[in-house]
């Protein structure tokens, strides 16, 4: 891009630099050509004032000589006057230059002046002789040269130098509009240069510029969709078996020297399930499309829940982990508990990475309205100081590892959230993390709420694993339920039999969800509440099942409680009695 903008540059100054040039050139001989005609103008009107005092001269000569009666001084004043006017243009128009070539007069003017058969400066310098004669009283006087017909000879020639004048001037005249010619001939030769040299490869290289960076724009956009699905498609690879793996731990009763290793399987599936998330944020994130959910849960809760799955990685390394949560957490707030969780879940981990021996302190509390959480430790901690978060993973210090994703998603939640994020050096040893974040506070606990049991349910999946972990779900919350294995066979069902909820897989052979839901929604006019239970990480996915008629989804894999929060937002729940 920078290379086309150098090329488009040097090209276009160049090319005003040959219209400038051209212009200026063009300027300067009009300036002189008019210069040269306001010379031409002048001794035209020098050689035609010789007629008029050639023709006074004579009228006060013949007075003089007449003798008439009202000659006076005046006349001897005027005809002074007039010769010395008349000698002076004379010798103007025969003025030479340093080579001793007549300015003013051409070959037929030199012939007009001096040639043997017209000789008219020898009838000038004749003329002059004898009214000076007669000026003057200095000698005999020709009477013949002041008669009528010796002046109207005069005249003529004086007419015909004159008119060679004339047409002297109007050749220069015609050179100048040739010129002129000769001038927007070679501007519209310049520009047709230009247009073919300049302009239309300028206009081909920037096209070619443009087409090709549109094809890399493309590409970009291409990939970028590629690296959607594929993450979409990875997370829902992983999620069906996490589905399994983790509600098969929860269920597990195990001895009080097993409960350790249920506590390291539950760390794990958390961890697993943080790393599906952080890529899908960090897609949605990348793509713009990420957006704060809040709702209403125990801020208690979510704190613990993170902090209870990491004392077996603390423990694992030899590290205590101190938990010093006050009871002011002890209320439901408003607030994205999940990216709470997540953003918790990397600073400890962080925290445990980078401490070799020591112990890590997670402290939070509320103080008017806005949660207040450190995670401390007895690490390396910072070598300089950290203003803000960076977002290249390549200029990330080494104290940040995993996959460099985690600080970029850290910051744009607490950004999001509007809240604010420090890093400093524990004042003994070690790494001090604060982070402030606003909350609202619920007013008053919701009253409790349990499943309404009477419910029949319809669940559309495609995996059999996934089919008895949410069958068994629904069965610990005492609804009944039909199984289907495909979309198609979901259609039937639903035109055949009355039910009350659905719970509708995405990704299934036969028929997909997507066409599902379409279908219940437009072909048969049920209404009953769909929800959605996918791996499917897809936000562009998400929004197509909205559109097609679903009212809610979860993300694999499920748990008892996201089944009942479902229930709960649908409004197909009970109060207790």
């Amino acid at each position: 891009m920078f290379s086309i903008i150098k090329s488009v540059r040097t090209r276009y100054r160049w090319a005003l630099i040959a219209i400038a040039l051209l212009i200026s050139g063009s300027a300067l001989l009009m300036q002189h050509s008019f210069s040269v005609q306001k010379f031409d103008a002048k001794i035209i009107n020098i050689a035609g004032s010789q007629r008029m005092l050639s023709q006074k001269i004579a009228w006060h000569s013949n007075a003089m000589l007449l003798n008439i009666n009202n000659y006076s001084l005046a006349h001897t004043e005027s005809l002074e006057k007039s010769l010395n006017t008349f000698k002076k243009s004379h010798q103007i128009l025969l003025t030479k230059n340093s080579d001793d070539e007549y300015i003013y007069l051409n070959p037929a003017l030199v012939d007009l002046y001096f040639g043997e058969t017209i000789g008219l400066d020898k009838a000038v310098f004749d003329y002059i002789e004898q009214t000076e004669r007669l000026l003057y009283q200095q000698g005999e006087i020709n009477h013949s040269v002041f008669s009528i017909k010796h002046v109207e000879t005069l005249l003529t020639k004086l007419d015909k130098a004159v008119s060679l004048f004339e047409s002297q001037a109007v050749k220069k005249v015609n050179w100048v509009a040739n010129l002129e010619i000769l001038c927007w001939l070679l501007a519209m030769t310049l520009l047709l240069i230009e247009l073919r040299f300049v302009f239309i490869p300028m206009e081909k290289e920037v096209s070619d510029t443009l087409l090709e960076l549109q094809k890399q724009k493309d590409f970009v956009y291409q990939t970028s969709q590629n690296k959607e699905h594929f993450i979409a498609r990875a997370s829902h690879e992983f999620r069906t078996p996490l589905q399994g793996l983790i509600t098969s731990i929860e269920e597990l009763e195990v001895s009080d020297k097993q409960q350790s290793v249920k506590t390291q399987a539950n760390y794990c599936g958390l961890r697993l399930i943080a790393i599906l998330d952080e890529l899908q944020d960090l897609q949605a994130l990348s793509a713009g499309k990420w957006v704060p959910h809040l709702n209403d849960e125990n801020l208690l809760e979510s704190c613990n829940k993170v902090v209870i799955a990491y004392k077996h990685a603390c423990k694992q390394k030899g590290l205590k982990l101190v938990s010093s949560l006050d009871e002011s957490l002890n209320c439901v707030c408003k607030l994205d508990h999940q990216r709470l969780q997540h953003t918790l879940t990397e600073l400890i981990s962080n925290a445990i990475k980078f401490t070799q021996k020591g112990e890590i302190t997670v402290s939070a509390k509320l103080l008017n309205d806005e949660f207040h959480l450190t995670v401390s430790d007895t690490g390396s901690g910072f070598s300089k100081k950290i203003t803000s978060l960076e977002f290249d993973s390549f200029k990330q210090t080494n104290h940040f590892q995993g996959l460099r994703t985690g600080l970029t998603r850290v910051q744009y939640v607490v950004k999001a959230l509007h809240g604010e994020i420090t890093f400093t050096n524990n004042k003994t040893h070690g790494a001090l993390v604060s982070l402030y974040l606003p909350v609202t506070i619920s007013k008053a606990l919701p009253t409790p709420l349990k499943v309404n049991n009477k419910l029949t349910c319809l669940v559309v999946e495609d995996n059999p694993l996934n089919t008895m972990l949410l069958t068994r779900i629904l069965s610990l919350l005492g609804l009944s339920y039909d199984c289907a294995e495909n979309g198609k066979v979901a259609c039937e069902m639903v035109s055949e039999n009355q039910y009350d909820i659905v719970f509708m897989d995405l990704n299934m052979p036969v028929m997909d969800g997507f066409e599902a839901i379409k279908k219940i929604r437009s072909d048969l006019n049920k209404v009953m509440p769909i929800i959605v239970i996918t791996a499917n990480t897809s936000q562009n996915d998400i929004e197509r099942v909205y559109e097609y008629g679903a009212n809610l989804h979860i993300h694999k894999p499920i748990s008892q409680q996201a089944i009942k929060d479902a229930l709960n937002s649908i409004s197909v729940v009970s109060e207790i009695n």
